[in-house]
């Protein structure tokens, strides 16, 4: 039976590597997962095995565990994939945008390489829509406005609206060599995957009265997620998608989800490194750039999106590893960089030491080495099947803070936490907010009829406070988490006594609600008794009680 990794050793491996992996001296073919090396052909490479093995103080015994646990990783990664392959048809249509008229000779070289090639200058290009295989483009020529359909298109500094289409390129940031590559590979059929999941029913914009979020679309750097304001639809293109996460780390709920590496995957990645340091790097980033030793324990962890990792991704590192995390990249995202500072704050507060590292060169990276210290202290296991990302995060944080009172930290921009206030004189437990909160954050009660509210897996989208139906009754807390063991358990934010209805005696509102509608309702009624009996009847009974009356109103009148 063939295994499923195969290790090409070209450096000259000096001790052995476990059973499960193929050891070969030569490239060689075959139906591997995971390869160490692009010439030993396998449907994943893993550069960071070879960069792991070069760069590693571990002993040699560490280093034969853990190759073995970078495989796994590989193919765990694998293993959970949602991603789905699709293709585009992409045709040999071009434009070239560009005022530098000796760009007629590229136009010559691509006609010969069989594309139909048009020209034109930048200022006559109004709007671009569509994707790869399919753009178009709205220009001006003199006093008419056309439409111009195309395949592909070479833009030398294109505007940022142009550079959210996929299929669009800048030799300027390319070069030119690199952009008309880009054509040639693309043309025929363009391959793309979907890289977010989506689950409408928790997600904060879908179907709301109001727009409360939208964070995703505002984050994506192309046009992979819209908005529809009429129907309050999130609208995705995956053919437009990067794949850079940035929308995953700022989604409040985990409405979103990472195809290529889900949330429940990375909980069991997580397992492997077990009282090992992770050291996180983008694939973007060149391996070959980062020489330096790595201290005995540390493990690299190569992620795809650079951007998709959130609170609940990093706490359960954390609290896994009992040891830093280092972070090796030039780019942070916006809802990845809140987390980052919130964790650290609370890190600081608790056990006095840093949690979550950031550098972009090896000099950074020695510093932190030097300075980085371990915390078996925070380790904690649960099990995540079934739970959000809010869940998570808010079981993982309340172990941390325990029994203590740790103050307030704050929430960031992109990453909102925060409680609510509920004038209790004012509520009348009519439930709306229960009715507005996707999240099980606010919760009905009947077994003593009162509103609980768990402020850990709030979201902070404030929908409840615009919902609520009583004046100043219910106000939102923005921004903060705060550290105490109350804030993590479910408040009794109202209660009430049920009203029995005066005719059948059946419990039908709360006593406040009954009581509400009948100071609204007593002046417009007047001295009318039967109408007023009716206030605090149930709907049942209202009217038969307003049958009888009409009854015996005819009967006196018969009897006169």
């Amino acid at each position: 039976m063939q295994k499923e990794y195969i290790f090409y050793d070209n450096i000259g491996l000096d001790f052995p590597l476990s059973e499960e992996i193929e050891l070969v001296k030569v490239a060689s073919k075959g139906e591997y997962l995971v390869s160490n090396h692009p010439e030993a052909e396998a449907i994943i490479y893993a550069p960071e095995i070879n960069f792991y093995l070069k760069q590693s103080n571990d002993t040699i015994a560490q280093k034969i565990n853990n190759v073995t646990k970078l495989y796994a990783m590989r193919a765990l990664g694998f293993d959970f994939a949602q991603d789905m392959d699709y293709s585009q048809e992409v045709g040999g249509k071009v434009l070239i945008v560009s005022e530098d008229a000796s760009h007629e000779a590229l136009k010559e070289e691509l006609r010969e390489d069989d594309f139909t090639v048009m020209l034109l200058s930048p200022s006559m290009i109004l709007d671009v829509n569509g994707h790869i295989g399919d753009l178009h483009v709205t220009l001006k020529k003199e006093d008419e406005l056309l439409e111009l359909e195309c395949d592909q298109i070479i833009w030398w500094n294109a505007p940022s609206f142009a550079m959210k289409q996929s299929g669009v390129y800048d030799p300027a940031l390319l070069g030119l060599e690199g952009a008309l590559k880009k054509l040639r590979d693309n043309k025929g059929e363009y391959h793309y995957k979907n890289y977010i999941n989506y689950d409408p029913s928790i997600c904060q914009y879908h179907e709301r009265r109001e727009e409360i979020c939208g964070k995703c679309a505002e984050v994506c750097p192309t046009v992979a997620i819209l908005k529809e304001d009429e129907t309050k639809h999130l609208v995705f293109s995956h053919i437009d998608c990067h794949g850079c996460g940035g929308c995953i780390s700022v989604c409040p709920s985990g409405a979103l989800d990472y195809t290529q590496m889900p949330r429940i995957a990375f909980s069991h990645l997580c397992a492997y490194f077990k009282g090992a340091t992770a050291l996180i790097i983008p694939h973007k980033m060149d391996l070959g750039l980062i020489d330096i030793p790595l201290y005995e324990g540390v493990l690299p962890l190569m992620i795809e999106g650079e951007k998709y990792l959130h609170e609940a991704h990093l706490m359960t590192l954390l609290q896994t590893s009992g040891n830093p995390i280092i972070f090796y990249t030039d780019f942070i995202s916006k809802g990845t960089g809140d987390v980052i500072r919130m964790i650290n704050e609370i890190f600081e507060r608790k056990y006095h030491k840093k949690a979550i590292y950031v550098c972009e060169d090896t000099a950074d990276l020695a510093r932190i080495f030097e300075t980085m210290e371990s915390f078996p202290e925070c380790m904690y296991g649960i099990n995540e099947d079934g739970l959000r990302k809010r869940e998570i995060f808010s079981a993982r944080l309340a172990h941390l803070v325990g029994d203590e009172d740790l103050g307030v930290v704050k929430a960031g921009e992109h990453v909102h936490y925060g409680d609510i206030k509920i004038d209790e004189s004012k509520c009348t437990l009519c439930l709306s907010c229960v009715g507005a909160c996707n999240v099980r954050a606010l919760t009905a009660h009947p077994e003593d009829n009162s509103l609980r509210f768990n402020a850990s897996i709030c979201t902070n989208c404030t929908y409840c406070e615009v919902t609520c139906p009583e004046q100043e009754c219910l106000t939102v807390v923005r921004d903060e988490i705060s550290l105490k063991p109350s804030w993590f358990s479910q408040r009794i934010m109202a209660k009430d006594e049920l009203f029995t209805c005066l005719e059948c005696g059946m419990p039908f509102a709360t006593v406040k609600a009954v009581e509400k509608i009948a100071a609204v309702m007593t002046p417009l009624f007047g001295n009318d008794e039967v109408k007023l009996r009716t206030l605090y009847c149930c709907a049942a009974c209202k009217p038969k009680v307003m049958f009888k009356a009409h009854m015996e109103n005819e009967m006196k009148g018969m009897n006169v």
